[in-house]
């Protein structure tokens, strides 16, 4: 295996935890909307859920870096 393959490979592994991280969080923003009787839509409240795609955006960027991969994160 080439060596850019293999940082691809580790990239993706952490890119994984992220995107399992993020799905949690998204979790908890919904269940406590709900615990407030807030109704939930597909495009309602995208403030709740800001910091998230913020946290995802920085870390995809640290992962590129990171790892050295001659990718463009546009998120």
């Amino acid at each position: 295996m080439n060596d850019l393959e293999e940082r691809k490979q580790k990239a993706m592994a952490e890119i994984k935890e992220l995107v399992k991280w993020a799905n949690a969080e998204s979790d908890k923003v919904i269940a406590q909307m709900k615990s407030e009787g807030i109704k939930i839509g597909l495009d309602g409240h995208q403030e709740r859920f800001a910091y998230i795609r913020e946290i995802e955006r920085r870390r995809m960027r640290e992962i590129v870096a990171k790892y050295d991969l001659p990718y463009e994160v546009k998120i």
